[in-house]
């Protein structure tokens, strides 16, 4: 069995470290790869990914349906399914290793998140498409008011004047939607969130809608600069009269599960509810 180990480029692991990874995994009767986002994808059956929830976002975008486990590095980790203690690193080496033989021996589970996919319609033929995991934002460039004429599923919604909206997945619920009100989802339900940015009309709030219905809106601004944020890592300028379509997209994000957690003691654990 082949693993690809994905890290943040703009966070480089110690090399130790990354020997120590590739050490366990090769203890298992396994092979690992390492490689950054973006590069070209080696033949693998698994992919890790080390670090956050920006990494495994990078690398959902890159590898499409090859199984993901991510390694969490970073803070709360709503994506990652394996937490890894800096502080305890000789204990956390011990219970990875444990984790690679699991998998080895096939004792792990696939967990299925839908994406979206935004599409930039121009004059009325596609421009540009992308998929997302967690959210697509459209937003000002600069901190000015836009306007913004969203449907779902061909039925005209309303005009919303505000800083932006955030179109959401279920899995998405828990990150910029949920900042700017949006409602927190389980990630297994076939539903999107439109959220409104600080908008000056007091009466939005945020939508649900079923993830089988597109989702258009059509950014109007006094000034130019409008964009379409993807994940929050891929940042498109749109043009006047510009559409941007959301709809469900072909595959799916396929994320390895070796520790089964409720949805609501995951979250009360990593918002700290229980310690209010």
């Amino acid at each position: 069995m082949r693993f690809g180990i994905v890290r943040n480029p703009y966070k480089p692991l110690a090399e130790a470290f990354l020997a120590k990874m590739s050490a366990c995994i090769n203890s298992v009767g396994a092979a690992a790869v390492p490689f950054y986002p973006d590069n070209a994808i080696p033949e693998v059956d698994m992919v890790i990914s080390v670090g956050g929830d920006g990494t495994m976002l990078a690398t959902a975008r890159q590898v499409k349906e090859i199984p993901i486990l991510g390694i969490n590095l970073g803070h709360l980790g709503f994506l990652t399914n394996i937490e890894f203690d800096c502080l305890n690193e000789k204990e956390s080496f011990v219970k990875l290793r444990q984790t690679f033989l699991k998998i080895t021996q096939g004792r792990y589970s696939i967990d299925k998140r839908c994406r979206i996919e935004p599409v930039i319609k121009r004059n009325n033929e596609e421009f540009a498409c992308y998929t997302a995991l967690n959210d697509v934002v459209v937003k000002g460039a600069i901190a000015k008011l836009i306007r913004l004429r969203v449907a779902i599923g061909g039925e005209a919604v309303g005009n919303f004047p505000a800083d932006g909206i955030i179109i959401s997945t279920a899995t998405g619920s828990t990150g910029y939607s949920l900042s700017c009100g949006g409602p927190i989802i389980p990630p297994d339900t076939a539903v999107n969130i439109i959220t409104p940015i600080s908008s000056h009309l007091l009466t939005a709030r945020p939508l649900v809608a079923g993830n089988d219905k597109e989702i258009k809106i059509v950014a109007e601004a006094y000034h130019k600069k409008v964009l379409v944020s993807v994940d929050g890592q891929v940042d498109r300028e749109l043009a006047a009269g510009d559409e941007v379509i959301v709809r469900k997209a072909k595959f799916t994000t396929n994320l390895v599960r070796i520790q089964e957690e409720a949805f609501y003691p995951l979250l009360a654990r990593k918002l700290n509810w229980s310690n209010c």
